[in-house]
């Protein structure tokens, strides 16, 4: 029996398992992406008791995937929820003193370089946005890993050491939803080409050597568009390096860099090669996204 035969077994009375399931189902794992599919698991899921998926039924009505996207329902869910679920109920309450959307139209993106294309938006995110993200990342946190390009799997690196979390479409709830849609607006691109949202966390001593983010897990998901947010400002050291543009830079809480990693014709720039130096003492926190040329879920 295969792994994902026995996942379907046990999906029938586990509602961990389902959910487990639904995102195989939504990511294509062993088939065509499903997106209907994986919505009716994680209904199935929230039938049996399972609390994230009760969250990933709220967060898939929001984003519209394997149904129509409908906001207001999404927070009427999320309500009920909240009346016993202590994380629905700080969601719900975070959920009104989400401001970037206030200030993305106000903000004047500062040109680091002309090309390759790199800004910086000064102030775009809250301090309690950023708090909020740092808390929501750190109980999930594990050694951060990078794409095998022959394989397309994530395998541990020492060009790499930070740990890091993320928010795949079944964990994105609706605050990471709409600080998503701002890096959406500051990047105009479309929401839905972002990769998962991901929080980096570095230590004392810890980096990310040189690379390039344009390569994706496949030769198709080329990343166009990197996005950075500083979550703190209290350390030193890890400054994002980009060696050949000769830019070197730290921003402070809620800055977002956001640089073009390929060319005009649509291959790899390789000037983008960048470093995250390495942090000399406190902690560094930040935020990062990818972002495609075309929709991260494909069913």
């Amino acid at each position: 029996m295969s792994d994902l035969d026995d996942l379907e077994r046990r999906a029938r009375t586990d509602g961990g398992a389902a959910l487990s399931l639904a995102e195989a189902r939504l990511m294509g794992d062993g088939g065509v992406p499903d997106a209907g599919a994986a919505l009716a698991l994680v209904e199935h899921g929230a039938r049996l008791g399972n609390e994230d998926a009760r969250r990933a039924w709220v967060y898939m009505t929001a984003a519209g995937i394997g149904r129509p996207a409908d906001g207001e329902a999404a927070r009427e869910i999320l309500a009920e929820l909240a009346k016993e679920d202590r994380f629905a109920a700080v969601q719900l309450a975070f959920l009104g003193h989400v401001t970037c959307t206030n200030r993305i139209t106000g903000i004047e993106p500062e040109i680091l370089s002309d090309d390759p294309r790199i800004t910086i938006h000064r102030g775009l995110f809250s301090a309690a946005e950023c708090q909020y993200l740092m808390l929501l990342g750190t109980p999930w946190l594990e050694r951060a890993m990078v794409v095998d390009e022959a394989t397309g799997k994530g395998v541990i690196d020492d060009i790499r050491d930070a740990d890091t979390s993320s928010f795949p479409p079944l964990a994105e709830d609706l605050v990471v939803k709409q600080l998503n849609a701002c890096i959406a607006a500051a990047s105009a691109t479309d929401k839905a080409w972002g990769e998962p949202l991901t929080i980096l966390r570095y230590r004392p001593g810890q980096q990310y050597r040189p690379h390039h983010d344009a390569h994706g897990a496949t030769p198709e998901a080329l990343r166009e568009w990197t996005a950075l947010i500083w979550l703190n400002d209290d350390y030193e050291g890890g400054e994002t390096d980009f060696p050949d543009v000769g830019v070197r830079v730290k921003g402070g809480v809620g800055d977002l860099l956001l640089f073009h990693n390929v060319t005009g014709g649509g291959l790899p720039d390789q000037r983008m090669m960048h470093a995250g130096l390495p942090v000399t003492s406190g902690v560094k926190w930040m935020a990062s996204r990818w972002i495609r040329g075309s929709n991260y879920l494909k069913g």
